[in-house]
């Protein structure tokens, strides 16, 4: 006798997944897309991190350039000529201003002989000439007798080694400042034809000498007897 066929279908075995394919898993097809998005975000965050603090270190030129009164007489742009140059003997303009932290500064008034120096951080013979100047004072060779002003002028900050005061920390120099202005206009009053530029004013105020160019160790006591009326 042939057994009856049951008509109830039979149930379908269900696959067995493999461990970790659940419907929580995630292939890695899916993880490595992920991971890549996650370190993009993070290299975002950390480019708007660097980026904020960056600008936050910016120095603008109004945040460094000085502000300067002038009385007396403008000085013509020097020729290049020591020995001909038509200011010498003649009262020196008197500049009133401020160094980078905004102490008072002033340049040109009767008192001791004083030393000039006109210098812009972009130039590049400047920034030969600065550590000179420094290892020069360093080793005593500006006496107490006589001042050095260094006139941070030429200011820009779209230039090289800005801000100025930055550079002129870096190389060494402590001592008094004077902040032209955006126009330049101490460098203008003085006749400033490039940088580095010397002036040198005897103990009345007059001008001794100007000079256009880099000078020697040498030539920095010479400007001190200059200075000196020797």
């Amino acid at each position: 006798m042939t057994a009856a066929k049951s008509n109830t279908p039979r149930s379908r075995r269900q696959p067995v997944r493999p461990a970790g394919r659940g419907a929580g898993a995630l292939s890695g097809s899916r993880v490595i897309p992920i991971l890549a998005g996650v370190v993009v975000v993070g290299l975002a965050i950390l480019i708007g991190v660097l980026s904020t603090r960056e600008a936050a270190n910016v120095v603008a030129l109004d945040d460094i350039a000085g502000t300067v009164t002038v009385e007396g007489n403008r000085l013509t742009q020097f020729g290049g000529s020591v020995e001909g140059d038509p200011h010498v003997g003649q009262p020196g303009p008197r500049v009133q201003g401020a160094d980078f932290e905004g102490r008072a500064v002033t340049i040109g008034e009767p008192g001791a002989p004083t030393i000039l120096s006109f210098m812009a951080s972009w130039c590049p013979a400047c920034q030969q000439e600065l550590p000179v100047l420094v290892d020069w004072i360093d080793r005593g060779g500006l006496p107490a007798d006589v001042d050095l002003v260094v006139i941070s002028t030429g200011l820009d900050d779209r230039r090289p080694n800005w801000p100025p005061d930055r550079w002129l920390e870096r190389e060494g120099y402590d001592g008094p400042v004077l902040v032209d202005d955006v126009a330049g206009t101490v460098a203008s009053v003085y006749g400033l034809s490039a940088t580095p530029f010397w002036v040198v004013l005897d103990a009345n105020g007059d001008i001794a000498m100007r000079f256009a160019g880099m000078l020697s160790e040498a030539q920095f006591d010479d400007l001190v007897a200059i200075a000196r009326g020797q």
